[in-house]
């Protein structure tokens, strides 16, 4: 008999449990306003590829139907849930709109790795609130509610801001493009220090004779035309997407490598003061303190963004939460590259893997990228509802 690993089966008694969580959860939702939606299990691949990053890239289930369409089954209900909201109001984003789901997940697992590759997600998606901090709270607060609604006592909770990082390259003395190579490998840790030692020192590798006039031809052309020509010759080459890099991002790679050998380097100020920043860590309001002394020493204006991060304490404060007992990490993105401000996880204690059990962030550029004509702000979080079952039980 054929078994598929990571396909996980319910019994009754694990079933029942399951479905008594989910009402809690459901509850806690419907008080706050938000209404429950189903989105579909398929959807496009390319829209996942495109958006999600590549650590999620790695682990989604493709496939083409009989048309010859190339789907995925979803990795998560983020994407799924706002293409829908789209889909049905033509209006999107004119009023703030909450809404909620729990529904199966997929990502595949590597053989070896004792993680489902099926799994229940339950979660809330709001949307086109303005008040940036304030929706912030709202779904942190609403999330730590679920929790402790179906009996959960002990977790922890860790927070970012990817936006003060942004705030900070934006003010720095940077090439374009390397400002966004920096911006895109945040959510990579290793990769982002990798990226700052080799702009920092301009060493990187030794290139080839060919390779180094291959590079210094791509640097002759323009921004358009190089990537134009990249492109074509690698589409020449039979290169075709399949669930990682296409033809258009190697093209970008070999223009971040060709900008990059003909670049003098990052400053050390530069470089010294983004290491400074990514290194903060402890309570936010220590963190928050360690911020504003730091671009205030550097000269650089950070007021609007750290404004924002002392509004949202102030607001998570008047929740009931107790701020000084999180943690901040500067260096915290998460994994889905969507996201643009704040993020948080919350985890079980002596849970190892299984600890994750809710997770959320801000991402006010994914809608218009999936089709709204404006920027719509939103903010969601997820919750892995068995993971959330194991650590009540183990509680017990």
């Amino acid at each position: 008999m054929t078994t598929l690993t990571g396909m996980p089966e319910y019994d009754t008694t694990t079933l029942q449990r399951l479905h008594a969580q989910d009402r809690e959860i459901a509850a806690v939702f419907g008080r706050h306003g938000y209404g429950f939606v189903e989105p579909p299990i398929l959807e496009p691949a390319e829209i996942f590829l495109e958006q999600s990053g590549e650590e999620i890239r790695r682990h989604i289930y493709v496939f083409n139907d009989p048309a010859g369409n190339e789907l995925c089954l979803r990795p998560d209900l983020t994407i799924p849930t706002c293409r829908m909201f789209l889909r049905q109001n033509a209006d999107a984003g004119r009023d703030p709109a909450r809404l909620c789901y729990n529904g199966p997940a997929f990502r595949f697992q590597p053989q070896g790795r004792e993680m489902p590759c099926q799994f229940q997600q339950a979660g809330v998606e709001f949307l086109g609130d303005p008040d940036r901090p304030g929706a912030d709270a709202e779904v942190l607060a609403l999330t730590v509610e679920a929790l402790q609604a179906a009996g959960l006592t002990r977790f922890d909770v860790q927070i970012g801001d990817l936006g003060l990082f942004f705030a900070l390259l934006d003010k720095l003395s940077l090439p374009p493009r390397w400002r966004d190579r920096l911006k895109h490998q945040f959510w990579r840790p290793a990769e982002l220090r990798k990226l700052l030692a080799r702009l920092s020192d301009n060493a990187g590798e030794t290139a080839s004779p060919g390779r180094a006039a291959f590079l210094e031809a791509i640097q002759s052309l323009d921004g358009a035309k190089a990537r134009l020509a990249l492109e074509e010759v690698l589409a020449m080459s039979g290169i075709l997407t399949a669930g990682g890099r296409d033809s258009r991002e190697i093209a970008e790679r070999f223009l971040d490598q060709a900008e990059e050998a003909q670049a003098q380097g990052l400053s050390p100020e530069i470089s010294d003061l983004i290491d400074a920043f990514l290194r903060i860590a402890g309570p936010p309001q220590d963190a928050l303190a360690q911020i504003i002394a730091l671009s205030a020493s550097a000269g650089i204006d950070l007021r609007e963004a750290e404004a924002c991060f002392e509004k949202r304490l102030e607001l998570l404060e008047k929740r009931g939460l107790p701020t000084d007992k999180f943690q901040y990490v500067a260096q915290f993105g998460r994994t889905l590259e969507y996201y643009t401000g704040f993020v948080f996880d919350l985890r079980a204690p002596d849970m190892g893997e299984y600890g994750l059990i809710a997770g959320g962030g801000r991402y006010d550029a994914l809608l218009r990228r999936l089709g709204a004509p404006y920027d719509i702000p939103a903010i969601g979080s997820a919750i892995r509802t068995e993971w959330l079952l194991a650590a009540c039980e183990a509680e017990k």
